[in-house]
């Protein structure tokens, strides 16, 4: 089990699984109250006590984050400088696809050849 608490098979694994992932990321997220650094811009904080805190939150927000997905998606993010920008890359990845793969786009332009 990842440092995030997700088992292997509930890992981010593409868009056939990341509706799914989401839910539990973000609980996993929330529960150790580093949520908001996946959905918002956070400014870095000037005082040095406050900035201590939230480098150590983003890197955890991060780490959850890598922890939480296949090796095959670690190329997209691993770059990242943020736990938004990773998070940003993953659904600009996977819920377009996920979206398309259930409407059944795909395989309209399979029948379309």
């Amino acid at each position: 089990m990842a440092m995030n608490g997700l088992r292997d098979q509930d890992k981010l694994d593409g868009a056939s699984n990341f509706v799914i992932w989401k839910a539990r990321i973000l609980a996993v997220l929330d529960r150790h109250r580093i949520k908001v650094f996946c959905l918002r811009t956070m400014a870095i904080p000037v005082n040095p006590t406050k900035n201590e805190k939230y480098e150590n939150a983003m890197v955890r927000a991060k780490c959850m984050i890598l922890d939480g997905v296949k090796d095959h998606v670690i190329p997209h993010i691993a770059e990242k400088n943020t736990a938004k920008e990773m998070w940003d890359t993953l659904k600009t990845l996977y819920v377009g696809c996920y979206w398309r793969i259930n409407c059944g786009c795909i395989r309209w332009r399979r029948e379309s050849r």
